[in-house]
């Protein structure tokens, strides 16, 4: 799963970089320039892919500072 996120998270950057650029300490809007619409995007494709359904309350990108906190809620979305 890490990986699958990280490579989606290289796509939506801004500008887009190799996934191989991307740490699990890099601020999603800072670092990586993602935006909100960009956001709701690959929640979207979170939830499809790995079959999760995301708290409502974590829907916001500010909900998630850094890479990291992104991929520890998917596994706990994912471990319900």
């Amino acid at each position: 799963m890490d990986a699958w996120v990280v490579r989606k998270l290289a796509v939506l950057s801004i500008p887009p970089r190799p996934p191989g650029e991307i740490t699990a300490q890099q601020s999603l809007t800072e670092d990586l320039g993602v935006d909100s619409l960009a956001f709701i995007e690959a929640l979207v494709s979170f939830e499809e892919e790995f079959g999760v359904r995301l708290d409502e309350d974590r829907l916001l990108l500010s909900s998630y500072a850094k890479v990291q906190d992104l991929i520890d809620h998917l596994h706990a979305s994912r471990a319900r």
